[in-house]
């Protein structure tokens, strides 16, 4: 079979709110082979702007009259973060990402939805049995130093990743190691898999790096090649200065990018350590934007400036309570079912979150072209019925249900890093109280939380889960296979869903793969291992000067870079 690997292709633990494992800030933690990582949030691509009330309204363009479009000049982009390398195969932070997508390509970008879409190949064919890829590169991809993009480079970059010295993400290697590259032509590359893969096509996002550059270069010795710092990529700007100790990166239009002609000329990345200062400079006018941008700093017109835009997409990711299926309390469907009823999703969103989420429906994220809205709702008395059919009553009269001499008490754990993920485990525990649950709120450090949950030694958690590839693939969170050390933490075994997730990931018909999840889903709803709260947004702030913008969704925050060719400077 071929693995999954953390990041490319398929998912990624969200544990506290930001970025590269849970999600509000930034911090991917891989869990070896099993492609567990913590971080990332958002929901529901739209643009917002914040009111005098604080209350977030969507809008898709300024509120003004149309205005004189000016090409050419400088994008001023603020990202929050460190940058090291820009080597994309190299690359761990959110800004190392956000500059390599304006650098680099993969022979596939990835849609919001999920969907392959052609970057330096220009159209695929794959073999009936789902195990053959033949990729077909464009006429016209040229690296930044003008020699032509070959079927030679594809072939490097993957040897590269399969060396057993390859400095970068061990799964990634992993991955690629069980996968056959062969070069057919100067245009035509051929992959081979051992077992059919569904979601292959989005791990052809890989970007491709450039033979001529670094050939004769060993593994070991990449990560401190002048490649890292002055790479030759085919995106559609190019380096220019590169110093990031003193916070600055400047980015040239590569002229032989036409899909599209980037408009602004230049782009200068300032580098900032935190949110405040980068607003800071956005509001006296330094900056065109700034990244990420924490959710409660929305409503704070006074933080953000008179002329900021906040835009929130929704990413592949959803935050939820897990529990933990061995513990005695949770085994009984019954009373999984309670606690879905007693929680209400909506309330968590406004009350909370404060519009930052959307309300959680199910384990595949609506970003998602196999996405099937469930039936939930918000019904505590119902939740008491189920409670007293599985047993569990107050006898005592202590406000907490018991059954057997025992009172239904747990540990509810939350990463401590994250103060609105903090409030939602408060509120969750206040909600459960309200149907006879006692539960004990306990934040702890990221990689306490991170151990206990990979350990099983958990009674419940809120955490989150992100897609790091877009394919609807869930088959390290949920099938038994992965139950006793994976990333199924829940325990939940299913043998139904399990033949589901096995026959998903295996077609490469995509009608067929949708009707194969949306069953899943179903059976989910049914048999609730987690209760998927909410599906958090991703902030970033453009000045109202800047058009061309929207924020469909995303499958990681650095996708919505690939928009900037567009973007453009009013006038007036």
């Amino acid at each position: 079979m071929v693995r999954t690997p953390s990041r490319q292709p398929t998912t990624r633990w969200l544990h506290r709110g930001r970025w590269p494992v849970w999600l509000v800030t930034s911090l991917v933690l891989v869990i070896a082979s099993v492609g567990i990582a913590l971080f990332r949030w958002y929901p529901v691509g739209e643009a917002t702007r914040t009111t005098p009330t604080g209350a977030v309204q969507p809008s898709a363009v300024p509120a003004t009259e149309p205005r004189a479009v000016s090409t050419g000049g400088t994008f001023r982009q603020g990202l929050i973060g460190t940058v090291t390398t820009l080597d994309p195969l190299l690359v761990h932070t959110t800004a190392e990402r956000a500059l390599t997508v304006l650098l680099f390509e993969g022979l596939v970008w990835v849609d919001g939805s999920g969907v392959p879409q052609p970057a330096l190949a220009d159209s695929w064919h794959v073999s009936e049995d789902g195990l053959e890829y033949t990729i077909r590169l464009r006429r016209d991809a040229v690296w930044h130093d003008g020699r032509p993009v070959t079927a030679r480079d594809v072939l490097f970059t993957i040897r590269l990743v399969q060396d057993p010295d390859f400095p970068g993400d061990p799964a990634l290697a992993d991955f690629w190691r069980s996968v056959r590259v062969e070069v057919i032509d100067a245009r035509t590359v051929r992959f081979r898999l051992t077992e059919p893969y569904a979601p292959f096509l989005t791990a052809l996002a890989l970007p491709i790096v450039p033979e001529h550059v670094l050939a004769g270069t060993l593994p070991v010795d990449v990560p401190s090649s002048p490649f890292a710092t002055r790479p030759i990529g085919t995106g559609p700007y190019r380096v220019d200065r590169f110093d990031p100790q003193g916070g600055v990166i400047e980015l040239v239009r590569f002229d032989g990018y036409h899909r599209p002609t980037p408009l602004f000329d230049r782009i200068t990345i300032h580098l900032f350590d935190s949110v405040e200062e980068a607003l800071a400079a956005f509001r006296r006018g330094a900056l065109d934007a700034v990244e990420p941008i924490p959710w409660g700093a929305v409503p704070n017109r006074q933080l953000l400036g008179t002329h900021a835009r906040v835009y929130a997409p929704l990413l592949a990711s959803f935050t939820a309570l897990f529990l933990n299926g061995q513990a005695q309390f949770f085994a009984d469907v019954r009373v999984r079912q309670a606690i879905s009823l007693a929680i209400d999703r909506e309330g968590l969103v406004r009350d909370v979150l404060r519009g930052g989420a959307e309300p959680g429906n199910g384990p595949i994220p609506p970003t998602s072209w196999a996405y099937q809205a469930q039936e939930y709702r918000t019904d505590p008395e119902m939740a008491k019925r189920l409670l007293r059919d599985a047993g569990w009553e107050d006898r005592d009269g202590d406000g907490v249900v018991d059954r057997d001499g025992l009172n239904f008490r747990f540990t509810l754990l939350v990463n401590v890093d994250d103060p609105q993920r903090v409030a939602v485990a408060q509120t969750v525990a206040q909600q459960l109280s309200a149907i006879g649950l006692a539960v004990t709120v306990q934040p702890v450090p990221a990689s306490t939380l991170e151990r206990q949950l990979l350990d099983r030694e958990f009674t419940a958690a809120i955490y989150g889960w992100m897609s790091t590839s877009g394919d609807p693939d869930s088959f390290e969170l949920w099938h038994s296979s992965q139950a006793e050390s994976g990333a199924n933490v829940t325990g939940f075994r299913s043998r139904t869903v399990d033949v589901l997730l096995e026959q998903a990931r295996r077609s490469v018909d995509r009608a067929e793969r949708r009707s194969l999840y949306v069953e899943f889903q179903r059976l989910f709803a049914d048999y609730v291992p987690a209760i998927v709260l909410y599906y958090p947004r991703y902030c970033f702030v453009v000045s109202d000067r800047i058009g061309g913008i929207d924020a469909s969704p995303l499958i990681a925050p650095e996708d919505h870079f690939r928009q900037l060719p567009r973007w453009y400077r009013l006038e007036g």
